[in-house]
């Protein structure tokens, strides 16, 4: 493994969800305004979660289908901050090492 794979696995490790319980992974189905985004999580449930601030910059611009991480709020679990925001890259290794479904990514039915 060469040092620049060794570099992405590590960059990815800490990308991950850290509380599974309060972290998930989320596909952006559309944008509401203010921030404010309606997406759908990896767990099944419809949330509204809003940008974080690190995230706000044009560098980090959200967009209807991106796979994104949300930091579910405990007081209100039907709302929720993006964390971070993958690449392509980082979805095809998500996807690669089983962490979410190809399927979920694509919208595609399965059966």
């Amino acid at each position: 493994m060469g040092s620049e794979e060794e570099d992405f696995e590590a960059e990815m490790e800490q990308l991950l969800p850290a509380d599974e319980e309060l972290e998930v992974f989320a596909k952006v189905i559309e944008p509401l305004g203010k921030r404010w985004f309606r997406v759908e999580c990896s767990d099944g449930v419809i949330r509204m979660a809003r940008v974080r601030g690190k995230l706000r910059s044009r560098r980090h611009w959200i967009k209807r289908g991106d796979i994104v991480l949300i930091s579910i709020w405990p007081f209100k679990r039907d709302r929720g901050d993006i964390a971070v925001r993958y690449n392509h890259q980082q979805i095809a290794w998500l996807i690669k090492k089983g962490f979410i479904d190809k399927n979920w990514v694509t919208g595609e039915e399965v059966g």
